[in-house]
């Protein structure tokens, strides 16, 4: 069965590759961050650790940077991933790339999916962090080392986002992006923590179909951000669809007559996670479907916990 579930896989990603960078709460003053001198909580004998439960479905987008303030918890960065898992989030939200030494970065990459003004996939991970800081004073952080944050705390997850890389305005590089998925599963196995991460990926098929086959195989976790049919998601194996809410929301309103409802995916057993639920008006419409949802992504997590919590959900 094991060896006829790696064929299927490699039939699939390969007949896929043929198809072809979004009011004010109060909070502690401080967030604790991990230390990488104080050990680790995991980790111990060939236990593959997993995340202890919490109870809710949020997710911090980019750690919920913009809710905790950018100047001391950056996009993507340690702190803001300690402010996301000191909420007690399900999971935390960040951005991966590879670079031209095999590694792989999170960054919030701008202006074409540049890090530091610099094509990550072309540079090395010390030409990366000495072209600059965070505006924390934080290094370019790698994956390993928001591995070890998450491991360290038990709880909250890392949602990993397979970047589509845009240069001019265009797709180009899949390879690149496949590469930051697949040395991702490398670093992810190597460090036992294959239940603390999950990808999200690009709706670009290629990127998908290579990212698809890389997760599957290392028994990691995968969502596809393409607004497509419920019935193509069934096609896959633990089907789940990440789509962003404005095909269901938009301007304050719900969208009457969408392509594909929210309900559809539900109702075809395809796992559903949507993306930004910021205002309150978009708040309310997600809550309605939450308890049936895998999870909501939002750059205001304590916000929508508050809502959870005195909505009973």
């Amino acid at each position: 069965m094991k060896v006829l579930k790696l064929l299927l896989l490699f039939a699939m990603g390969a007949s896929l590759s043929l198809a072809g960078c979004d009011d004010d709460y109060l909070y502690p003053v401080e967030y604790p961050v991990y230390d990488p001198d104080g050990g680790s909580d995991n980790g111990g004998g060939d236990e593959i650790p997993v995340p202890e439960k919490v109870n809710n479905k949020v997710v911090a987008h980019r750690g919920g940077s913009a809710e905790a303030g950018t100047a001391k918890y950056p996009d993507n960065s340690i702190a803001s991933l300690s402010y996301a898992i000191s909420l007690g989030c399900y999971a935390s939200e960040c951005d991966i790339y590879w670079t031209a030494d095999n590694n792989v970065v999170v960054a919030h990459a701008a202006n074409g999916c540049y890090v530091n003004n610099l094509k990550p996939w072309e540079h090395t991970l010390d030409e990366l962090r000495a072209a600059g800081k965070l505006s924390n004073g934080e290094l370019l952080p790698t994956l390993e080392e928001f591995i070890d944050v998450a491991l360290h705390a038990g709880t909250t997850r890392l949602w990993l986002d397979v970047k589509r890389i845009e240069v001019g305005g265009a797709t180009s590089n899949t390879a690149e992006s496949v590469k930051a998925c697949s040395r991702a599963c490398e670093i992810i196995r190597e460090k036992k923590a294959q239940h603390f991460c999950e990808f999200i990926v690009s709706g670009n098929a290629a990127i998908w179909a290579g990212c698809y086959s890389a997760a599957q195989l290392a028994g990691i976790k995968v969502g596809w951000m393409s607004y497509s049919a419920p019935s193509a998601y069934k096609s896959y194996l633990d089907p789940w669809a990440n789509l962003d809410y404005s095909n269901f929301f938009a301007g304050g309103a719900e969208v009457s007559n969408p392509k594909y409802p929210l309900q559809s995916y539900l109702d075809a057993g395809v796992a559903l996670s949507v993306y930004n639920a910021d205002t309150d008006p978009e708040m309310t419409y997600v809550l309605k479907y939450y308890p049936k949802m895998k999870a909501v992504c939002t750059n205001y997590p304590a916000k929508l916990l508050g809502r959870i919590g005195s909505e009973g959900l």
